[in-house]
């Protein structure tokens, strides 16, 4: 039966992207900007914590950064507009 897997997003900057291919073997690979040189890379949440010290380890890897998606609420509640009780 299928189990689901919690998966963190990481940002991770880079000086080229020739290094694309080696940070597949970390996680899935997401998103890739040309512009700005980062990758958005997918990986086990219980993995995330060593998978930041390797990345941080490698000399072609600026910066790592979590994605802050999870601690966002994703309940929205809709307001009503003050104009429209009073009409």
């Amino acid at each position: 039966m299928y189990k689901k897997v919690e998966r963190q997003a990481l940002y991770v900057w880079v000086y080229s992207l020739k290094w694309r291919k080696k940070l597949q073997r970390y996680g899935t690979i997401y998103y890739t900007s040309p512009k700005m040189k980062y990758v958005m890379l997918y990986v086990n949440s219980n993995k995330v914590s060593e998978v930041k010290k390797e990345l941080i380890a490698k000399n072609y890897v600026k910066r790592v950064a979590l994605a802050h998606r999870k601690e966002l609420d994703e309940h929205f509640v809709l307001k009503n507009d003050s104009n429209e009780d009073k009409e």
